[in-house]
């Protein structure tokens, strides 16, 4: 998947290639959104990006500055230019700065699929080169151990060039890699300790260091093959000649490793494990399902967390699933008032009170997946973090927290993992209208009215419904319908085996009978042809 940076001064423009980009095409995820060339640069500080798709004319830094910029500062981002006719000549002089490509202006969505798709022609070219060794002789000096660790990061990596040329040294020395059945096994520090005792970022990256270490002796002594990711986790290949030889020797393994093998007792190792596989070729999806797995640590579960525990909690996977992608939408376009909103059903996956340990994982969950998928650079996290865990002295003292508080923490935390650069100054009018939107998406469940929003901002409600009309659009019956809609869609995705009034209770709908007639008012079909047309015709999961 490569980031993708829509940089324009045009509101309808970044939201249209911000919302269609990825269905278009599906290799490139749009990670950051800018509204000229100064924020672009400020985002491409903290965060990393593939490809930047920018307009040439804009205020305060225009398009060319821009590639002029990315050219000597980042030189691997490819840039296109968004132009038009009359400035296809102004365009042209960016070809010194190594612009990749142009849409001119009006361009239709056949042009941005080719222009893409030749980008990640090259772009694939540059990875496979990165990724391939010259020759064999690069692992000519690997000991047997070293080449077979290779070989499993090759295959997590998906790098099949260094697969096939690995295999067939493991081949020519008389090794095998794995028997049997076989699993991939993963190890992490639980955050939720080290947050606790308030460690730094470089503390924690020092003990999964160590925990590496600590395993990389275990699997030497016991001739296990290990690696580890991307992320820090550490990662055992075990093999056994049946499925529950493998069971046991999984448990075995991380008791022996989390107990007499690691010296810090308050620190907890959490670890899960894939499904098991016949075939060297199908241990990535050992690794994937393993990783998937791990998110589980969510829960008060004692690991090492089995495959068929993870199936059997798909439902809540797929709404931690749909609401953290919703909250990165909101993130990368800015917008505050949904945000507010998501977050209280991001809170809504909490099993029973909000207590210490459940807000440190959840939150620790979040800010580490808007990092990964935005791309953010580790340095700019650490504010985040610092938000994060700040308050943990007064949560120690309290057995739960309140929802309204914990809300506001984790709206703070997202403010710090973007640099305070949330919220700008703003006029007068319109802060009383994002109070509103603010206050409707928050209360949005209960029965409110005009006139109730309009005394809660101590304003007229003929004044705040001009606003409404003025700076959204228009007027505040259709505004509360459309968040009550999306909500209501949210839901369904997130969970379609829901009760139909259940969804209405939480919408803000005093019965099943009028939701469903505002529904497909509003979507042009009910909430059960929704379901289906979602879940039923091969555009969603059908198991669920």
């Amino acid at each position: 998947m490569y980031h993708v940076l829509i940089v324009d001064d045009e509101q309808l423009m970044r939201q249209y290639l911000g919302d269609n980009l990825s269905a278009l095409c599906p290799d490139f995820c749009v990670t950051g959104i800018a509204c000229d060339g100064i924020a672009a640069v400020e985002l491409m500080k903290k965060q990393s990006f593939d490809v930047v798709i920018t307009d040439i004319k804009m205020p305060e830094m225009d398009g060319l500055n821009l590639a002029k910029y990315i050219f000597e500062s980042e030189k691997h981002t490819k840039v296109i230019i968004i132009s038009g006719y009359s400035e296809f000549e102004y365009a042209r002089l960016a070809l010194k700065y190594g612009v990749s490509d142009y849409l001119l202006k009006p361009f239709s969505d056949k042009s941005i699929q080719d222009t893409l798709a030749k980008i990640k022609v090259v772009l694939d070219l540059e990875v496979s080169r990165e990724q391939v060794p010259v020759s064999s002789s690069s692992y000519q000096d690997y000991s047997d151990t070293e080449l077979k660790s290779a070989l499993l990061t090759s295959i997590i990596a998906g790098n099949q060039g260094s697969v096939h040329l690995l295999y067939t040294l493991l081949i020519s020395r008389g090794l095998t890699f794995i028997t049997g059945y076989s699993v991939l096994m993963l190890l992490c520090i639980d955050d939720l300790y080290l947050l606790l005792q308030e460690k730094t970022i470089s503390d924690q990256s020092s003990y999964r260091f160590e925990l590496n270490q600590e395993c990389q002796s275990y699997c030497y002594l016991h001739a296990y093959t290990m690696a580890y990711d991307n992320l820090g986790n550490t990662i055992i290949l075990l093999n056994a000649d049946s499925e529950e030889e493998l069971v046991a020797t999984v448990n075995t393994v991380y008791h022996e490793i989390s107990g007499s093998c690691w010296p810090y007792e308050k620190i907890k190792i959490s670890a899960s494990y894939g499904c098991i596989v016949t075939d060297m070729m199908t241990l990535a999806s050992s690794y994937t399902s393993a990783a998937e797995a791990l998110t589980l640590t969510l829960k008060e579960v004692a690991s090492p967390i089995s495959p068929n525990y993870y199936i059997s909690q798909r439902q809540f996977m797929n709404e931690l699933t749909t609401i953290c992608d919703a909250l990165y939408s909101d993130y990368i376009s800015k917008n505050i008032s949904k945000i507010n909103s998501d977050l209280y059903l991001y809170l809504m996956l909490f099993q029973n009170d909000i207590n210490i340990a459940a807000f440190l994982k959840f939150g620790t969950y979040l800010v580490r997946y808007l990092a990964k998928k935005c791309n953010i650079k580790a340095d700019y996290t650490v504010s985040a973090f610092k938000e994060l865990t700040k308050n943990i002295d007064r949560w120690i003292c309290t057995s739960h927290q309140d929802r309204e508080d914990t809300h506001s923490i984790l709206m703070n935390v997202l403010k710090a993992l973007d640099h305070d650069e949330f919220f700008i100054i703003v006029p007068e009018t319109t802060q009383i209208v994002e109070s509103a939107k603010e206050y409707i998406c928050t209360h949005y469940r209960e029965q409110i009215s005009l006139a109730q929003v309009a005394d809660y901002l101590n304003v007229n409600p003929s004044y705040l419904s001009d606003l409404f009309h003025k700076y959204i659009g228009e007027p505040y019956t259709k505004f509360i319908t459309r968040i009550r809609m999306e909500q209501a869609a949210l839901l369904i995705r997130s969970n379609p085996n829901e009760k139909i009034y259940n969804i209405a209770e939480k919408t803000g709908f005093v019965s099943a009978k009028h939701f469903n007639s505002v529904f497909k008012k509003f979507y042009g079909m009910t909430p059960t042809e929704f379901i289906n047309q979602n879940f039923n015709t091969g555009k969603g999961d059908t198991s669920r």
